[in-house]
Parts: C-alpha cells; structure tokens; sequence
C-alpha cells in the first residue's frame, strides 16, 4: 500500500473513530473531552511519524490541534444546531467528523513541508 493511500486510511480512520466516540461518549457522564483529546493527539503524532516530523514540534503541534479542535467543534456544533433541524440532533457528532478531517489534512500539509525540505537538504549534501 502507498504512503498515500495509508495516510488517507489513517486520517478517514480517526474521523470515524472521533465521531463514534463522540456518538457513545457526548451524553454520558463522563463526556467525550477526554477521549477526544488523547484521539487527536495520536493523530498528530501518527501523521507526523509517517513523514518524520521532529517530535518537539509535533508535541507543540498537537497542542495547537487539540485546541482548535475544541474550539472549532464546539462553534461548529452550535452553528449547525442553530441552523438544521434535520442534523442538530448529531450536531456535535457531525462536527466532530469534519474538524478532525481538516485537522488531519492541515497537520499533513504542516509536516509535508518539512519532509521535501529536508529531501532537498539531504540530496544537496550527498552533492
């Protein structure tokens, strides 16, 4: 299986994995913070692994995703409660879906950089 198709694999993954979670978790004592958090966490660090992303920075990285992650599904999950009737009983559920999405690409994109950076960098110096 290519790098590519085992990203995709891994990001659609923890998407369903955060909205299932999300699903069983939101209206239980106990609540989905947690368990979302340590999911997104391990997102950031598997995507960064795959491309060798320095692990300070995946650290600050995946402080950075969790909370836009909060902030995003908890705004978004308003906005969509607000504004549908058909989808605001899985408001937060859907939301959570889609922040984790563009949380996993965005942390793709980050950490892709760096990867073809340091592939110039190694190719010149074999030079």
């Amino acid at each position: 299986m290519t790098r590519k198709a085992t990203l995709h694999i891994l990001i659609h993954g923890f998407a369903l994995a955060h909205g299932v979670t999300s699903l069983l978790l939101f209206h239980t004592s106990v609540g989905d913070g947690v368990a979302l958090t340590i999911l997104t966490i391990a997102m950031v660090v598997s995507v960064s692994y795959r491309y060798d992303y320095p692990l300070d920075v995946t650290a600050i990285l995946a402080l950075l995703c969790c909370f836009a992650g909060f902030y995003l599904g908890t705004a978004g999950a308003q906005l969509i409660a607000e504004n549908s009737t058909t989808l605001s009983e899985l408001s937060h559920q859907v939301t959570t879906v889609l922040v984790t999405e563009l949380l996993g690409w965005a942390t793709f994109f980050i950490v892709r950089k760096n990867k073809k950076k340091h592939e110039t960098k190694n190719r010149k110096d074999a030079e």
